[in-house]
């Protein structure tokens, strides 16, 4: 796989909060409330829950947002870490650094239930199902926006857990130039420049141009309960990204233009020896050759590449008809780079995923209402390729005698769409109402609905409540890969209903959000029934999940004090196996409180999660079976800036200070306490 591209670049306050916002339930009560029309600074306008700019507080599905601020106070924080600090979220890291194998699971689902759109347009690895997260940059992205629950009927597949939106920045203005360069622990540097603005006069030229570079001599990722025996290793990565803008209104109210994002990310992971694993295994009992002596442990590479393209054009139809036609490339390319051993060659399996994706989004404003009619399609090409022949598997397992199919395979899938939604206004009274077909090469037409209602009480107080149905399709993994795909697997699909009680005021506001999510069809490996050989597993729709839970979250602005807090307590149970889903803790949250003063910033934040469960087994070299549990922590973070001049200020951070030894993969470590310190030059 060819590097595309090379930058070089030298680069319990929940419950106070809460409770200062309750304390103001008899605020003024009125009768006749007129919905929320104009912006306040806790009052953001989002897009992802309606596919149109809307108010958050006349937004009818749960929601978080990450603003502008909290990017730049991130510090060395990957974009994986800066998610789990967010109220629903969790991750998890394959390999414990780096980014590789990473997932992020919104309010007890999978990562391959929820989707990731990119200033409009999905990135994802149709190979395994759900995003890379690992290739996308932090230090470009402006905000972000997570929309929790189905929201297929609007996304259409995958969409079962919700939407995270990534909005990199936008060209406003005279131009601008801001840049910034730190260092920190493990021998970490980030580094990103961008410039961006837009001319004067009737036929405006916006544009903006980023880029980015992040190092890491790493840390030991290999953990002493490690069920695959290696040893202690440490691994770094190296992730470049670019990202741009460039468009022209050409005439009053009809824009054309380009948008692009590019990263690329190689992180080296732990490998455990071949050999080590298949023949000095008291599971295999040296079963197919000679136990021989365990070879040296080596790292192995994985790169991902990530890159969307996209033509737009926006354009005012009439007064009040906007259309948006869009033309999208989207891609995802992943390899491995493997020994040698003396037992095994080198080797270099790897997965594309390229999409092209053609929209046309049409909003039609009724008065206070919006109608909006969207028509979609989506082409997927997949290719993977992993060993050359039976003989390398043979070879790399220190084997002479096991022989086995070459595991690639190539396969398209279709995905045409229409939806259509409404958006009703009247008074006290919010209302949405969305429908779309998914017409999916060999699964024919999945139809997928939702429908919210939402009232104010008084200007201050608001409640909702929302049903969606949402499904998932089956990975070319899950239907595809040799010895492994089943071909006539189900899609998932899921059931959610939610309501919601909702506060704001000024510098107050608390939200309280129950849901109940069930998902049938669920797809999981399984070692009994496959059609070609239970030795090898094979997916299978197996199980039944219902997630259930409460939400509860809140802010509160006094003086120079910002306070923010939230807990989520679920259960995410696999009915089917009457266990806890892989990974998901009943209980998680997070609380921070910030102080500005002047020129000067400082802030403490800390996150907690309950225990979870991994995958269980047996020790790969003792046999002895590991229960896979991941003990709960919590973690807690510093963080400082101050403006020493014009355009100029200082920042630093300091993450997990209580150094908490924690795993969210079993077996290996993730980062121990680090500190990471640097400038920044913004033009104001």
């Amino acid at each position: 796989m060819k590097q595309q591209f090379s930058i070089k670049l030298s680069t319990l306050i929940c419950g106070a909060a809460l409770s200062i916002a309750s304390c103001n339930l008899y605020a003024q009560s009125n009768a006749n409330v007129t919905v929320a029309t104009a912006p306040n600074p806790m009052d953001p306008v989002l897009v992802t829950a309606n596919r149109a700019p809307t108010l958050a507080t006349n937004v009818l599905a749960d929601y978080d947002y990450i603003g502008p601020e909290d990017i730049e106070q991130a510090g060395q924080t990957s974009l994986l870490e800066l998610l789990q600090r967010q109220r629903g979220v969790q991750i998890s890291n394959g390999y414990g650094g780096g980014g590789s194998g990473a997932s992020v699971f919104l309010r007890g689902t999978t990562n391959a239930q929820s989707i990731v759109l990119i200033d409009g347009v999905r990135s994802d690895s149709a190979m395994n199902g759900g995003p890379t997260w690992e290739s996308i940059p932090l230090p470009l992205i402006d905000h972000i926006e997570i929309v929790f629950g189905p929201q297929s009927s609007l996304y259409g597949a995958d969409a079962i857990g919700g939407v995270v939106q990534i909005f990199t920045k936008d060209g406003s203005g005279p131009p601008k130039i801001s840049a910034s360069t730190g260092y920190g622990s493990y021998g970490t540097s980030v580094s990103d420049a961008s410039i961006y603005g837009s001319t004067e006069g009737d036929q405006k030229i916006r544009y903006s141009l980023g880029v980015s570079q992040t190092l890491s001599t790493g840390f030991n990722t290999v953990a002493s309960n490690n069920p695959y025996g290696m040893t202690p290793m440490t691994t770094g990565y190296v992730q470049n990204g670019v990202t741009g803008k460039l468009s022209q209104e050409w005439s009053k109210g009809q824009v054309f233009g380009f948008q692009m994002i590019q990263s690329r990310m190689n992180s080296q992971v732990p490998q455990f020896n071949t050999l080590d694993y298949y023949n000095n295994s008291n599971y295999y009992n040296c079963w197919s050759g000679p136990c021989g002596t365990p070879g040296p442990q080596q790292s192995q590479s994985n790169i991902s590449q990530m890159g969307i393209y996209t033509l737009f054009s926006k354009n005012k139809i009439t007064d009040n008809w906007n259309s948006l036609l869009q033309a999208s490339i989207s891609n995802n390319n992943g390899q491995s780079i493997q020994g040698p051993t003396p037992y095994s060659p080198e080797y270099s399996p790897y997965t594309n995923t390229n999409q092209n994706i053609y929209t046309w989004q049409n909003d039609i404003s009724l008065g206070t209402d919006l109608l909006q009619i969207l028509g979609e399609r989506r082409t997927q090409a997949v290719s993977s390729y992993q060993y050359n022949s039976a003989a390398d598997i043979n070879l790399m397992n220190g084997y002479t005698t096991v022989t086995a199919p070459p595991s690639a395979f190539s396969q398209t899938r279709d995905t045409n769409s229409i939806a259509a939604s409404y958006q009703l206004k009247r008074g006290d009274n919010l209302a949405n109402l969305s429908l779309r077909n998914d017409n999916i090469t060999g699964y024919g037409p999945q139809t997928t609905g939702a429908i919210s209602y939402g009232y104010f009480f008084t200007k201050e107080w608001r409640t909702n409540i929302n049903y969606g149905t949402g499904f998932r399709a089956p990975s070319f993994n899950d239907l595809y890969y040799p010895n492994y795909g089943t071909p006539n697997l189900q899609p998932e699909k899921s059931k959610n209903t939610e309501i919601g009680l909702h506060y704001e005021v000024g510098s107050y506001e608390a939200h309280l959000v129950a849901f109940d999510n069930s998902i049938t069809n669920l797809i999981q490996g399984t070692y009994t029934g496959c059609p070609i050989s239970d030795t090898w597993g094979c997916a299978a729709n197996v199980g039944f999940a219902h997630i259930t839970g409460a939400s509860f979250g809140g802010a509160a602005h006094l003086g120079n004090f910002m306070f923010k807090g939230s807990v989520t307590q679920q259960n995410p149970e696999n009915v089917t196996t009457d266990a806890i889903l892989y990974k998901q803790a009943k209980t998680l949250g997070n609380a921070s409180v910030e102080y500005t003063y002047q020129k000067f910033i400082a802030g403490f934040g800390g996150t907690f999660s309950g225990q979870m469960q991994d995958f269980s087994g047996n020790d790969a070299i003792t046999n002895a079976p590991y229960s896979g549990t991941l003990g709960g922590y919590s973690i807690f973070n510093l963080y400082a800036s101050y403006e020493i001049a014009k355009d100029w200020t200082v920042f630093a951070r300091w993450n997990n200070i209580f150094d908490k030894q924690y795993q969210l993969t079993y077996g290996y470590n993730t980062m121990g306490s680090n500190v990471f310190a640097g400038i920044r030059y913004a033009m104001k």
